[in-house]
């Protein structure tokens, strides 16, 4: 935290303009150093709030026309002072800039250090350092929209909610571990209950959301499945509206999962391709059907392709060959249709049945908004609430809730006060790992890397 650090916080490449920051005790001096106002003043003295037009001048020499602007401590990114330039972009100027900076007193900063030093200076808390990368990271609008939602602080407030809640359920349990000889009264103990009920179902609420979180944050992972030459690659170009998957009339074409991804309705879609499920002995082939089939649970969705002309008479077969599918995230597609006149749209043991012509992209478009329909319906987040999208998070809460329904069991069983307190406070402290209220260096390590530098 003493040193002071700069970085380029733009992409490096052709553009106009590139940002660089330094941030620290020494940031005054150093911007005074290089920046010369083009109002001449007997004495420059940068003042928050003003945007400064000047010259970055190494050794006499005009490195570039540039804007300053100084951001005092405390009211900056990172808590500290904080400067800024706006130079022209490219390689060249930035590069020359930040140069001229290491060599008058600062280091290049580590990837998230400027946030690093934002979360130390209590600016912002671990959980919107997580949706700050998160937007940064947006690969859709959903989620540029559910990562600035929790920058606002709206999940924070949730997990200060329940935290809240477990505090008022310890004070009360522990006001009594002093009189452990006293009985609990009967309207005490329906108290005590109700507290419990608010905290269990507030943390469950909160963990409810991270299914949805995860599929706006991540992507909805839909699988194609299907036996040979039904037409999964080509129903795969078709959705991307290229040639991605090689397209053959050869049973076994496709070996291993292919992967793509689109962005449909501000949603994003992750589309995998598989190997035809049939049988045979190319052990290469073998492989790819034994991966598909493992991929099923790591999928949202699965798509299990089937020519048109079979439908009617193998229906029996076909819910046979993927009976590995669980029912509920399962379509099955009805594919070449143009082949066919009469098309049968039911399958035993299928709720869903859409037909579609990969080659001529008919029902391409119902069938992504049926994608997009079905894994809303599991769950509908409003994005004026914050809502969990990482696995950290997650994974916290969910120990959390498990200690909340130690200390319920403990509670109803008539243990000791001590006991239901002890586990109270470990769900007090996942909800503080969470937020970061609790230190943990592995933590921040592991969050705060994954940050580009410049953040």
């Amino acid at each position: 935290m003493s040193d002071t650090i700069c970085a380029i916080c733009t992409p490096i490449g052709v553009g106009s303009v590139a940002v660089i920051r330094i941030s620290g005790p020494s940031a005054i001096k150093i911007a005074k150093n290089i920046f010369k106002p083009l109002k001449k003043s007997k004495a420059f003295n940068l003042e928050p709030k003003k945007v400064y037009l000047g010259h970055i001048v190494s050794d006499g020499t005009i490195l570039d026309e540039s804007i300053c602007i100084y951001f005092k401590s405390p009211n900056s990114l990172t808590g500290q002072d904080v400067v800024e330039f706006h130079t022209h972009g490219g390689l060249i100027v930035p590069s020359q800039v930040l140069k001229l900076l290491i060599k008058n007193g600062s280091r290049v900063a580590e990837p998230g250090e400027f946030s690093f030093r934002s979360y130390q200076n209590g600016k912002i808390d671990l959980v919107k350092a997580e949706a700050v990368a998160g937007l940064i990271s947006s690969q859709s609008e959903a989620a540029a929209a559910c990562s600035t939602k929790n920058i606002s602080g709206e999940i924070s407030k949730k997990y200060n909610d329940i935290r809240e809640l477990g505090i008022d359920l310890v004070a009360e349990i522990e006001a009594r571990v002093d009189f452990p000889e006293d009985e609990i009264p009967e309207e005490d103990k329906k108290l005590i209950g109700s507290k419990f009920d608010d905290l269990i179902g507030a943390s469950e609420s909160v963990l409810g959301t991270y299914k949805r979180g995860r599929l706006v944050i991540d992507g909805i992972r839909v699988l194609l499945l299907g036996e040979p030459n039904t037409g999964k690659s080509t129903l795969l170009n078709s959705m991307l509206m290229e040639d991605k998957a090689i397209v053959s009339s050869t049973p076994g074409t496709t070996r291993d999962i292919l992967d793509a991804n689109i962005i449909y309705k501000g949603q994003k879609i992750i589309l995998s391709d598989t190997a035809g499920i049939r049988k045979t002995f190319d052990e290469v082939e073998i492989e790819g059907i034994k991966r598909a089939k493992a991929k099923v649970e790591f999928s949202d969705l699965v798509l299990i392709v089937v020519d048109s002309g079979n439908l009617a008479s193998e229906s029996e077969e076909i819910g046979r060959i993927f009976d590995f599918v669980p029912r509920g995230k399962r379509i099955l597609i009805a594919n070449k249709s143009d082949l066919y006149s009469k098309i049968e749209l039911s399958a035993e043991g299928f709720e869903e049945v859409l037909s579609v012509s990969a080659k001529n992209r008919v029902g391409i478009l119902p069938l992504l908004d049926k994608i997009v329909v079905m894994k809303e319906n599991e769950g509908s987040i409003d994005f004026d609430e914050g809502i969990v999208t990482t696995e950290r998070q997650m994974l916290l809460l969910e120990e959390g809730l498990k200690e909340v329904k130690k200390a319920r069991s403990s509670f109803d069983c008539l243990q000791p006060n001590e006991i239901t307190s002890i586990h109270l406070r470990l769900f007090l402290d996942a909800i503080s790992k969470i937020t970061g209220e609790i230190s943990n260096e592995q933590i921040y390590d592991q969050l705060f890397s994954k940050f580009c530098i410049g953040k």
